[in-house]
């Protein structure tokens, strides 16, 4: 699989990530207004129609996946694959009202093995108008196929909301666009320890955040530069998992970001 393909597919599908329910589902909500939105603009106005139906659970091109209840209306234990599949195949009729349908699957980490395969294929070979919001407590509960065709978004409490100036810097330049200006940034900045790096990864995922969704505006930055680099997050985190070397993982960034 080619980067270019890779990249493509991650544009449908996200986990957004926090143990808080309540966070990791407003910001669900926030990202699928990003798709949804009567404005029309790059980043969601939250106050449109489309927004508010979008946050009343009523968006006809916005449904949401829950466990069902059983015949005594108790919840079920898991997130079942005849759910997922009804989602695929409801993914294939168009949208009613937006350019996008958008799928929010609350605990997405309690779906079943059989479940998950299932939405492997949809996320491989997606509709074009579909997007795909897997929100969960962690992406490592989820199977490795899984998280590899979705780019994750981390929500942080608001005393961990704090961004880190290295961060902002680096939004800022790949905003700007200008490749000298970023190599000088990151020859600056290639000293950087792995534990420090992985903070800077945090942050800028942060930070991608706040621009997908309209909190933060960076002159010159699209909302398809925010989702682009979430990706590129992705990879460089994984990098950090397997021990791969600093400087590397610096040259990626600079190389990748614009």
């Amino acid at each position: 699989m080619t980067d270019r393909t890779q990249k493509s597919r991650k544009g449908h599908a996200y986990i957004v990530v926090s143990t808080n329910v309540q966070m990791r589902e407003k910001a669900a909500y926030e990202l699928a207004c990003s798709f949804v939105c009567e404005q029309g603009d790059e980043f969601p106005c939250l106050e449109c129609r489309s927004c508010r139906e979008v946050f009343s659970g009523i968006h006809p091109d916005v449904a949401e996946i829950t466990r069902k209840t059983d015949d005594k209306g108790k919840i079920k234990k898991e997130i079942l694959v005849e759910q997922i599949r009804q989602m695929a195949a409801d993914a294939y009729v168009r949208p009613q009202q937006a350019e996008r349908k958008v799928y929010i699957i609350k605990e997405a980490d309690l779906m079943n093995i059989q479940a998950q395969n299932a939405a492997l294929k949809i996320f491989e070979e997606p509709p074009a108008y579909a997007v795909f919001i897997l929100c969960s407590d962690s992406e490592e509960s989820l199977l490795p196929t899984v998280r590899s065709r979705c780019a994750v978004i981390r929500v942080k409490g608001e005393k961990e909301t704090e961004v880190s100036s290295l961060a902002e810097e680096y939004i800022t330049l790949a905003a700007k666009k200008n490749q000298a200006e970023l190599s000088a940034f990151f020859g600056k900045n290639e000293s950087i320890d792995a534990e420090r790096m992985g903070a800077f990864i945090e942050s800028v995922r942060i930070c991608l955040y706040n621009a997908a969704t309209g909190k933060k505006n960076y002159s010159g930055f699209s909302k398809n530069d925010a989702f682009r680099l979430l990706s590129l997050c992705d990879r460089a985190e994984e990098y950090l998992r397997l021990n791969v070397g600093v400087k590397h993982i610096v040259g990626l960034f600079c190389v990748l970001t614009i």
